[in-house]
């Protein structure tokens, strides 16, 4: 018996250790108890906080520093709390559609624990990577392409230009579908951070006469021979902010890379096979159904019309002999699977309209099978490693039950109780903020962008000799075929806007008809003329009508909802544990450190 009662005080002292080093994060900040007895205490702990602050948009974080900062922030989370407790009082925690959004819950926080570990936490780099990255970013290359759609057409033209001895560009004229064929495969200068990253990796290495063996991407296929690789200059020193720019781009690159290893391992684990006879009558039977049932597009059809033509449901009429026919073959595990054509159609008529194949080409048809036998093979992986059995899914479900109760209480108890606003409401007040409903200043913007700032820096000296006008470069330099097709000219930007915002810092600045010297954008560097430019103007009621209603009607919901906490914490105690909020992060750094980081990416990358 002293041996036992020893061995119970043993455990007594372990409980009290134990106790003692508890995580910081499971610390309670606040606790919420409901004084009507029908809620259990709500206890919002320091982990769910700095989560919370880890997680919010920097537009919804305070910038005020200290204690008053992160009360502010928990203030926020208090009312959400509020409102959860106001739903179960209410019972909306009972609300069917609490159970009937569960499954896809469960699915979609183990698909992303399945990512976390798979992808995202071998994506970390190493700091030998991140400089790696940083003298790689700005080196420039001069490329032949050749670009094929499958894979025994790319060996053969990797065959002719290395065994072979044949030159790489007449090969790339005769076999290559990219419209570098005319020239021969020649590419304009490009830096290696523009480029896929899958080029990138085959790239990084490579110098001047190489050809890179074929690689995939999707369904095309590609191989390049180098030309000319530049090592660009590096203009800033590699500390700070922009070396936490350069380490989360080198981690994007890396997360590429391992995700398209993990499918190539997936898809060769899974051991498919394709019958081309099977996917030649499914192509030509699609191709039959499209023609029947969706209307051919127009150039005057509006966006809206073509989507409506996008969501029409396509599903391949087979004969019965036909449904029969073997399409594909792969392994699940241990499991053999055959799919059909009938197993095609039965597949496509469950699916939504608009995730239906709307042509039969055979690569398409692959591309949809490749699909299915990845997602299936996540899905076997997944059993596998017994992520359902995690005890963080009930927590994850539990914290979307709750954002679906506070939904459910704000429309039926704020939303609901709002009557729509009369016209004399809408009147008075866009009256009494009349200044606040402006149209913003704008300008006609000519823009030019090619793939290094030398050559942008080439093409304003020619425009100052006067040697070829702006049209002419734009047609024959711009590599960004969205605005070449029209000239270059983007018409009406808005000062402010967030479309294309590496205008902002120069269009407005610059006089109309000037030139701008080169600035960084998307694919390479920049460089604009200002045609026309338009003041900032007052609008009319008529032209706002409908967004001074949905103001004057979100006003009424946000005292709404005002009055219904202030109502909710008449029966609610809260008590914030002053002693824990030593825990919880400054959200005033938080915001600090996600502007600056948002910041330095831009202007690093464009």
């Amino acid at each position: 018996m002293r041996k036992l009662t020893g061995s119970l005080i043993l455990a007594a002292a372990l409980v009290v250790i134990l106790a003692g080093c508890s995580d910081v994060a499971d610390k309670p900040v606040v606790k919420l108890t409901d004084n009507t007895g029908v809620v259990e205490q709500h206890v919002v702990t320091v982990g769910y906080v700095n989560d919370r602050l880890d997680r919010m948009s920097p537009l919804l974080l305070p910038d005020t520093p200290g204690e008053e900062g992160k009360r502010q922030f928990i203030e926020e989370i208090v009312k959400k709390e509020l409102l959860v407790i106001e739903g179960h009082r209410l019972a909306y925690s009972e609300d069917p559609l609490l159970e009937m959004a569960t499954p896809y819950f469960i699915d979609k926080r183990i698909n992303e624990m399945f990512r976390e570990d798979a992808i995202n936490k071998p994506s970390q780099p190493t700091d030998e990577e991140v400089e790696s990255f940083y003298h790689l970013r700005e080196t420039t290359f001069l490329l032949q392409e050749i670009t094929v759609p499958d894979e025994e057409a790319a060996a053969d033209a990797y065959r002719r230009v290395t065994e072979g001895g044949e030159d790489f560009g007449v090969v790339a004229a005769e076999v290559s579908a990219a419209k570098t064929a005319a020239d021969q495969g020649r590419r304009p200068v490009i830096a290696w951070m523009d480029l896929h990253p899958l080029t990138r990796l085959e790239l990084q290495f490579s110098q001047k006469g190489d050809v890179t063996p074929p690689f995939a991407i999707g369904e095309t296929h590609f191989l390049y021979r180098v030309l000319s690789r530049k090592e660009g200059p590096q203009p800033k020193a590699f500390e700070g902010a922009f070396k936490t720019a350069v380490a989360a781009e080198t981690r994007s690159f890396k997360r590429s890379i391992v995700e398209n290893r993990l499918n190539e391992q997936l898809m060769s684990e899974s051991d498919l096979t394709f019958n081309d006879e099977g996917i030649a009558v499914a192509g030509t039977r699609i191709d039959e159904m499209v023609a029947e049932v969706i209307p051919p597009p127009d150039e005057s059809m509006s966006f809206e019309e073509r989507m409506e033509l996008a969501r029409i449901s396509v599903v391949p009429d087979f004969t019965e002999e036909e449904a029969e026919m073997l399409l594909a073959t792969y392994r699940i595990g241990e499991t053999e699977h055959v799919m059909t054509l009938g197993t095609l159609r039965d597949e496509m008529a469950a699916l939504p309209g608009i995730e239906t194949m709307k042509g039969g080409e055979p690569g398409r048809i692959k591309s949809y099978i490749r699909r299915q036998v990845r997602d299936g093979m996540i899905e076997y992986e997944i059993d596998l490693a017994g992520y359902a059995d995690l005890p963080e899914i009930d927590d994850y479900v539990a914290e979307r039950h709750e954002e679906m109760i506070v939904d459910l209480v704000y429309e039926n108890e704020v939303n609901m109780k709002i009557s729509q606003p009369t016209g004399q409401e809408i009147r008075d007040y866009f009256r009494s903020h009349r200044e606040d409903f402006k149209k913003p200043a704008a300008v006609d913007v000519q823009q030019l962008i090619v793939g290094t700032e030398a050559e942008a820096n080439h093409i304003v000296q020619r425009l100052g000799a006067g040697e070829a006008t702006f049209d002419e470069l734009v047609d024959k330099h711009s590599i960004d075929e969205w605005s070449k097709a029209k000239n270059g000219m983007i018409v009406g930007y808005e000062q402010g806007e967030r479309r294309l915002d590496y205008l902002q810092g120069v269009a407005f600045d610059l006089e109309i008809g000037k030139i701008s010297e080169p600035f960084r954008a998307p694919g390479g560097y920049a460089v604009i003329r200002v045609t026309a430019s338009y003041p900032e103007e007052l609008l009319t009621f008529s032209d706002v009508a409908d967004v001074v209603k949905i103001s004057v009607w979100n006003i009424a919901k946000e005292a709404r909802l005002l009055e219904l906490l202030d109502n909710i914490r008449e029966s609610v105690t809260i008590e914030i544990i002053d002693s824990n909020l030593q825990y919880v992060k400054d959200p005033a750094e938080v915001l600090k450190q996600k502007e600056s980081e948002k910041v330095s990416v831009t202007k690093t990358f464009g």
